[in-house]
């Protein structure tokens, strides 16, 4: 059995050394790109071409390596969202020789002469069960996109129109490491990049401006206190409950879709955003008076992945995405259909969380949940706050509320739309 080797050409020919060059001289089967094997015209052995059925090419390669000695070609470093990571998967790791090479990512942050080590990298090339989210940039200051034909340096200036991220300096790389065709452009305007067309392949590097300044404090936690929030007439989560009800939310994905019904001034939606940056929350709020209150506090905390929505649930759920977890903090007479429309809407295994000051609103939640198949669970919370005396402090307490929540079981399907 002959060991594969698999190596990265860098930028180009000229990263290549001897050693790169004499595996590639001496094995019988070359197999690469189109562009990668038209590097090497002189080659006199059999090539394979990467492009189309890549099961049935990593087959190949397995078949043909008991008996010839197999190059595969990569670019930059295999390992780096390459066919490296691939052929890692199904060939043992004693019959594998990487050769790493220059990352594109490194070759683009050289070409503008700034370090990486603090940027965040995202590949938009080929497939993903889900798509990226833009609204996770919203705290970062240094990225770099791997683009594909269909995910350009147009989509990625209308997806930051969209997602209303700005403060971006924007650089597109093109060709790098060709000397006749490479290109580096510097973008502020997003709606001028999002109206060229560039060559392929390219990079994109977006590069937080100095003079960019956030309305919101890096130093955003779990339980923000109630005045970080504009709210009326005392309507929202009070911070300790705010809390205790994230936990009981599970939000363990950072891409997991939530609904936040009777969003009041959307202070759970807005907490939970921060946790799941590649996911989404739709506050729901059936009162149009409290949507302004919402809209400006999405705003403060720069929040782009909260889609505020003005529905007297369960009225419109059609149009909301499946999701995967629940939190109702509004209900009324209504809170039965509210439950049952959620419980037939989440996704299996999620969760719905349920805060309520009402006796009867509690029974109702509990008695619907276990009428739908969840197992509810319930907890008391009582909080006190000190108010300060002429001679020391007492305690004010609030209303004491219901936590009830509960998780779908396997066996019960969600209704997609």
């Amino acid at each position: 059995m002959n060991p594969v080797h698999i190596i990265g050409i860098g930028q180009g020919l000229g990263d290549l050394t001897e050693t790169h060059l004499n595996h590639i001289r001496e094995c019988e089967l070359l197999v690469g790109g189109t562009r990668q094997l038209a590097m090497f015209p002189d080659f006199d052995g059999e090539t394979l071409t990467v492009k189309g059925d890549l099961e049935a090419i990593i087959g190949r390669i397995i078949e043909e390596m008991a008996s010839k000695a197999v190059v595969v070609l990569a670019s930059g470093d295999p390992l780096f969202y390459g066919i490296g990571s691939t052929l890692s998967k199904r060939i043992p790791a004693e019959h594998l020789v990487i050769h790493p090479n220059v990352t594109s990512v490194a070759a683009a942050f050289s070409a503008i002469c700034q370090p990486w080590h603090d940027a965040k990298i995202i590949s938009l090339h080929g497939k993903s069960e889900r798509p990226f989210s833009f609204a996770s940039l919203l705290r970062e200051s240094k990225v770099a996109f791997l683009t594909g034909p269909d995910k350009d340096p147009a989509f990625i200036a209308e997806q930051l129109i969209l997602s209303e991220i700005d403060g971006f300096q924007i650089c597109v790389l093109e060709n790098l490491g060709n000397p006749d065709t490479e290109k580096i452009t510097w973008f502020t305007d997003y709606k001028q990049l999002a109206a060229r067309d560039f060559s392929h392949p390219n990079i994109v590097i977006l590069i937080k401006s100095a003079i960019s300044k956030s309305n919101v404090s890096h130093e955003t936690f779990l339980g923000m206190p109630d005045n970080f929030f504009r709210h009326t007439k005392g309507l929202i989560t009070k911070s300790e409950v705010r809390a205790i009800t994230l936990s009981k939310l599970q939000l363990t994905r950072n891409d997991h879709i939530l609904w936040d019904i009777g969003s009041g001034s959307g202070s759970v939606g807005i907490e939970s955003a921060f946790l799941i940056p590649w996911g989404m929350v739709y506050a729901v709020e059936k009162n149009e008076t409290r949507i302004p209150d919402i809209i400006h506090n999405v705003k403060i905390f720069e929040r782009s992945n909260i889609k505020v929505t003005n529905l007297n649930f369960p009225e419109g759920h059609e149009s909301l995405r499946t999701p995967d977890r629940i939190f109702i903090g509004g209900g009324g007479k209504d809170l039965d259909k509210i439950i049952s429309c959620c419980c037939r809407r989440i996704a299996d295994k999620g969760r719905i969380v349920i805060n309520t000051v009402v006796i009867e609103s509690m029974e109702t939640a509990m008695q619907t949940l276990a009428s739908e198949g969840f197992s509810p669970e319930m907890i008391q919370v009582q909080i006190s706050r000190s108010k300060p005396m002429p001679y020391g402090n007492r305690l004010n307490a609030l209303n004491p509320v219901w936590i009830i929540s509960g998780s779908k079981p396997s066996t019960i399907k969600a209704e997609h739309i």
